[in-house]
């Protein structure tokens, strides 16, 4: 049926986008330079996002909690505050404040004691019920990704998989959480935003389109910078030289394009098949001896090679002003910082939080992009 469905779309439909998977070639040459980044102090239960704190602290959203992590390694940790849903995305206004995404509430302002001191829960009429990421503008204006209408953020996998019509929102409102306002609509799993170095565009990643886009802040419709990634890109953050951080959830494969394309039997396999064993990414790279396309993993004896069909897998790219890609740091099958949900420059460093193996790590610096 998929065959055929290409005939009929390329046929019928040759205006229509059929993304065909990159190959990992020049700045996204495969490389180990991400197994060589340094674990940071003791494990986190699956971290999502970090902030740099006004006081220095590195503030970690992990579950249901946020994280207070302090000294030279981040290494000493208190729990800053206790929330009522999961909490993704986090960044710090300019009067301190620190912002969170908490799933199926909306984002929270937090005071420098942990305590709620702001709530944006709606926005254009309708609940934020899938807070992605957050991000401040220099002119104080928050900027808020909703990530779908349909699943929360902890259900990201099945949002996938559902293959529906993009439902996601960029959100905009000014620092005390008034005037809030849906500026683009129909986004499809919305995970990176950031206002670009020159503050006139807001850059979103698109997850599940596999594309970076730029929406003018004064208005105006999108201007597409990259069209399509070799993975699911993730979230953004602006490093010192005005260049951007991204990180990918996972590679794609032509096994989850296909599946994606057969609606009976996806639509099977999410009713009668436990989430972590569908045929999709994931962020954890441990091996289940139960999961899909391990024939294609495991050669002998448990052995994974770094080549094989990647179902989870670990990449960071920094791009520059243009959106270009100067640089990858890539964990391969066989590697061990998978998942990698979040970047954070924190002076000259660059802190990345693994949720697929549960750490934040520090990445290595001062090789270029196709070395390793």
């Amino acid at each position: 049926m998929s065959l055929l469905g290409d005939i009929i779309d390329r046929v019928l439909f040759p205006n229509r986008e059929i993304h065909v998977i990159p190959v990992l070639d020049g700045a996204f040459s495969p490389n180990q330079r991400l197994d060589q980044a340094r674990q940071l102090g003791d494990e986190i239960e699956r971290p999502d996002d970090i902030a740099l704190g006004q006081d220095g602290a590195l503030y970690v959203s992990t579950e249901n909690r946020i994280l207070r992590c302090t000294g030279d390694d981040f290494e000493a940790r208190e729990v800053f505050a206790t929330l009522d849903g999961e909490v993704g995305g986090l960044a710090v206004a300019s009067d301190g404040r620190l912002l969170a995404c908490v799933s199926g509430k909306g984002l929270v302002a937090l005071s420098p004691s942990g305590q709620t001191v702001g709530m944006l829960d709606s926005a254009g009429g309708e609940a934020i019920a899938c807070p992605l990421s957050v991000t401040v503008a220099p002119d104080g204006a928050i900027y808020l990704t909703d990530g779908s209408r349909n699943n929360t953020p902890e259900n990201w996998l099945r949002d996938l998989m559902q293959n529906r019509a993009p439902t996601g929102r960029l959100i905009v409102c000014n620092a005390s959480f008034g005037e809030a306002k849906v500026v683009v609509d129909k986004l499809a799993w919305p995970l990176g935003v950031v206002v670009s170095g020159d503050g006139k565009d807001v850059w979103i990643t698109e997850s599940w389109t596999h594309r970076l886009s730029a929406f003018a802040r004064s208005g105006g419709g999108r201007r597409v910078i990259v069209k399509n990634f070799t993975g699911y890109p993730g979230r953004l953050v602006r490093g010192a030289s005005g260049d951007i951080w991204m990180s990918f959830l996972a590679l794609r494969t032509q096994l989850t394009e296909f599946v994606l394309r057969e609606r009976a039997f996806c639509e099977e396999m999410m009713q009668t098949v436990p989430p972590d064993l569908w045929i999709g990414p994931a962020l954890d790279g441990r091996l289940n001896p139960r999961e899909p396309t391990q024939i294609g993993r495991i050669k002998k004896l448990g052995i994974q090679k770094p080549w094989a069909p990647p179902r989870s897998y670990g990449l960071v790219a920094r791009l520059n002003a243009k959106g270009e890609a100067v640089e990858t740091l890539h964990s391969r099958v066989d590697g061990r910082v998978h998942g990698v949900t979040a970047i954070r420059p924190v002076g000259p460093r660059i802190i990345a939080v693994s949720k697929g193996r549960d750490c934040l790590v520090e990445l290595p610096r001062g090789r270029g992009a196709q070395e390793g």
